[in-house]
């Protein structure tokens, strides 16, 4: 597929203009069955929601962050907002069940002693889940068949509010798997309010992270946007992650230059500017710090 000089910001607000052939949406969720919304099946967009695609039959293949996954029949991909999705294909016959949620909607629904630091991090490097055994498939098949048949009794009084609470049951049935595939929280002797708080903050930086886009690549600048000293943060994201923060900033802002360097049309100019980067050779020091190679020897690889 030609990629498009720009790569599309994608939010649920856009689904809306797809009313009538899509199964819901309202200002913090949509489903919908259909694979060539999957998203925007002809266009590289960058997510700025949480999305979850349920393969039902067939097989899809597409690119996240500029790196090729498949999903299978049971398959379950759940992107993270900012991330990139492109080039999309599917088999003959292929089926998905897809669900968004706005970050909004996530908020209210995971309440503040939810750890999804280990989930985030592990999401990042592994958006597939795979279904191994019949149990997961059950529950996801129930799910998706009381989803549908609420979205049908448009009568229901109270439909719309029904369908966030079954919504909201299903991401914790999904947190909950992940968390068995992670494995528990080591117990430490830090308190309970303590480490609250922490898993708090660690949240915020990601998600701050995560919606830059890869602009800003100090920590002082979360920090600050967060109303947190650098130093409260660099120590919060070591003890929550076993990274440092600097870490976090570099491999997200890479993600995207990467993805910008092999899908993208711009000069090398213009990607500096769009990174902000004070100049081209700035951008490219940065770049050869991270990847042993010049930007221009990326480009032209075959990695």
């Amino acid at each position: 597929m030609a990629m498009e000089n720009n790569i599309k910001s994608l939010n649920i607000e856009d689904f809306k203009g797809f009313e009538d052939f899509i199964d819901y949406v309202d200002d913090d969720l949509f489903i919908s069955n259909r694979i060539d919304l999957m998203p925007y099946a002809d266009t590289a967009v960058r997510l700025n929601f949480f999305l979850i695609v349920m393969c039902v039959e067939g097989r899809i293949q597409f690119e996240i962050n500029g790196k090729p996954y498949q999903i299978e029949s049971g398959d379950t991909l759940s992107c993270l907002p900012s991330m990139i999705v492109s080039d999309g294909m599917h088999s003959a016959g292929a089926q998905i069940r897809m669900i968004g949620f706005s970050t909004s909607f996530m908020r209210r629904t995971l309440k503040h002693g939810t750890d999804m630091r280990r989930i985030f991090s592990y999401l990042f490097q592994n958006p597939i889940r795979h279904t191994h055994n019949q149990a997961e498939a059950t529950y996801m098949h129930h799910y998706g068949a009381l989803i549908s048949s609420k979205i049908k009794d448009n009568t229901q009084r109270y439909r719309n509010q029904i369908l966030e609470y079954i919504f909201s049951a299903l991401i914790y049935e999904m947190l909950s798997d992940f968390h068995t595939l992670i494995g528990e929280e080591e117990v430490d002797d830090q308190s309970e309010a303590y480490k609250a708080s922490s898993r708090r903050v660690f949240g915020q930086f990601i998600e701050a992270v995560s919606a830059d886009g890869g602009r800003h690549r100090s920590v002082a600048y979360f920090a600050e946007k967060l109303c947190y000293s650098t130093k409260y943060v660099s120590s919060v994201v070591k003890q929550s992650s076993g990274r440092t923060a600097l870490d976090w900033i570099n491999e997200y802002a890479m993600q995207h230059i990467k993805y910008e360097l092999k899908h993208g049309n711009r000069s090398m100019k213009e990607i500096a500017e769009m990174f902000d980067f004070p100049n081209q050779s700035f951008f490219g020091k940065y770049v050869k710090a991270h990847l042993g190679i010049s930007p221009a020897k990326y480009r032209n690889s075959e990695n």
